[in-house]
């Protein structure tokens, strides 16, 4: 390892903005990594196909995205390091192999083995990608634009599966496809800032964070966000058991997932267009207190026109506060220590949120399901606001880098930070 001052100097704001090449990097890596999870129907018919009844599809496919989860939260350290791009590379190429055995296997265990392989090889593009996130200014526009495209790509790519057919090669081709363009521009990842952000901000002016502020609101967020995200999992996921107990149609039902897909998008790209002038504390509260209260709205109705707007309500709150979560934990540090392994954490929980959400509909009924879910969204409100406000103060730090240095005292005339070596790569 290189040798690096005992005391950062960072005259300008280490992220760098947003491009086509490491933009395209980004949503393409990270798409690559979250493409399992909305591939999830065709997946489960293909493995039912293959020979597996409906538990066990269900049972391979958690243990796939589980993999994914635990090695990206395995390798978010190293995905705010020097060796990011390699990282994801190693990965990708994992699940090139992987996806193509479960394409062309001829027997259910390889084809499980690959299916499950490739899964944890994407597990280093969730991680690189969250970090890289943070490389880049604007955090708000970044992961809302990531979200945008993603579900663009995701539409096309769910319309044309099922032109060439629902089958194995396509399936789990399109899962290697996807994975090899993605290691096509790794290289275009942005480079990981010589220093962490809490380093930067033990030296910044009095107004800023302290580094230990910083390391709380972290771990907080890898809580929170997670605790969230599986309560509104548990609401979509089950959203079938929810149209039956009030005599929803399955066609009605389906175009409530769909419009909530498409309004979701749109409440993604409210933010990629307003970016930082919407600040992230006032509307993370705004959207889990509206979310809180459309769960529990959920639980209460027996109309199912009112459940289909509510659908659509709920998941679209979903999009805008998740955009947000990813931003905050970006916002923390611009190596990425806190939004590499965000998705990773999400994942573990919302691997389990259809069966908690069935064991609470079992063991309390509907109506206090909804309750539950709309309590966790209040729960959360407090120290998700308190996450955001340390956030967009550590991003505003950054912004500020660089002006009137003539005013700051030199770094030789301040205190000496910590070694950053004993807490980086």
């Amino acid at each position: 390892m290189s040798s690096r001052p005992s005391s950062p100097v960072v005259a300008d704001d280490p992220r760098v903005p947003l491009g086509l090449r490491n933009g395209a990097s980004i949503f393409l890596v990270s798409l690559a990594g979250l493409m399992m999870a909305n591939l999830a129907p065709l997946i489960m018919s293909v493995l039912e196909d293959v020979g597996f009844d409906v538990i066990a599809s269900g049972n391979i496919l958690t243990w796939a995205l589980l993999a994914s989860a635990v090695v990206g939260l395995a390798t978010s350290r190293f995905a705010s390091g020097a060796h990011r791009r390699t990282l994801a590379s190693i990965g990708l190429v994992i699940a090139i192999a992987g996806f193509l055995v479960a394409a062309f296997a001829g027997t259910p265990g390889l084809v499980v083995t690959g299916f499950i392989a490739g899964g944890a090889g994407v597990g280093t593009a969730i991680s690189a990608s969250g970090a890289a996130i943070a490389a880049v200014r604007n955090p708000n526009r970044v992961s809302a634009t990531s979200g945008v495209v993603n579900r663009l790509l995701v539409m096309v790519v769910l319309a044309v599966i099922p032109i060439l057919g629902l089958a194995q090669i396509t399936v789990f081709g399109a899962l290697a496809l996807l994975a090899a363009i993605s290691l096509a521009v790794t290289v275009w990842l942005p480079d990981t800032p010589d220093y962490s952000t809490a380093e930067i901000v033990a030296e910044a002016p009095a107004s800023a964070p302290t580094p230990r502020r910083v390391i709380i609101a972290g771990i907080g967020i890898l809580i929170v966000f997670p605790v969230w995200g599986t309560s509104e999992d548990s609401v979509w996921t089950l959203a079938p058991v929810l149209g039956d107990a009030v005599g929803m149609s399955e066609q009605s039902l389906g175009f409530a997932l769909s419009a909530a897909a498409g309004v979701g998008a749109a409440a993604m790209l409210v933010v990629t267009l307003l970016g930082t002038r919407i600040g992230r504390a006032v509307p993370l509260a705004v959207a889990l207190l509206l979310g809180g209260v459309t769960k529990i709205w959920i639980g209460m109705t027996t109309d199912a026109q009112t459940l289909g707007i509510l659908i659509i309500v709920v998941n679209t709150v979903y999009a805008f506060a998740f955009v947000l979560f990813i931003a905050t934990a970006a916002g923390l540090d611009a190596r990425g220590s806190w939004s590499g392994p965000l998705i990773g954490a999400y994942i573990v929980g919302s691997s389990f949120a259809p069966i908690i959400g069935a064991w609470v509909i079992e063991s309390v009924g509907i109506a206090n399901f909804g309750l539950i879910m709309g309590i966790v969204s209040f729960v959360v409100i407090i120290p998700t606001v308190l996450i955001a406000r340390v956030s967009t103060s550590v991003e505003r730090t950054l912004s500020h880098l660089g002006e009137d240095t003539s005013d700051r005292p030199a770094a030789a005339d301040r205190p000496a930070a910590a070694d950053p070596s004993a807490s980086t790569d």
